[in-house]
């Protein structure tokens, strides 16, 4: 990601990858540009059972697996939320039972540390690297 596109109000740990271009983590990927992934926020909006919001950051590409930092008034928090929204409707005539939160984590460290790298590792036992 373009430096002058990383905003200096989000925690030090996502910057932290953003800034040295670490962002291809397959299975994972983070975003390119700030409003990339704003339709899996929207959906989180929307589906998410606490009516939180998230900034999502990241993406893992062969799901619909997602990963955003918890907004508290508007604020871009350190905290991690992995969800699986189903991109359906939620209305009063539908409404949603299941929680579509995976897993939480304190911060971008520990999401690529727990989440990310051991799904890699998964990856790198069923693909060789020359077909990344």
């Amino acid at each position: 990601m373009e430096r002058s596109l990383i905003d200096h109000s989000w925690p030090n740990s996502l910057r932290w990858f953003l800034t040295q271009g670490l962002v291809k983590f397959a299975p994972w990927q983070f975003i390119q540009t700030p409003d990339e992934m704003a339709f899996a926020a929207r959906a989180f909006l929307r589906e998410d059972a606490s009516n939180s919001e998230v900034f999502v950051f990241a993406r893992r590409r062969d799901c619909d697996d997602f990963a955003g930092l918890e907004l508290v008034g508007g604020r871009v928090t350190e905290k991690v939320v992995c969800f699986h929204p189903v991109f359906g409707d939620t209305s009063k005539s539908s409404p949603r039972t299941w929680n579509i939160v995976n897993a939480t984590y304190q911060d971008a460290f520990e999401f690529v540390a727990q989440c990310v790298v051991p799904d890699m590792k998964d990856w790198a036992l069923t693909e060789d690297a020359t077909d990344l």
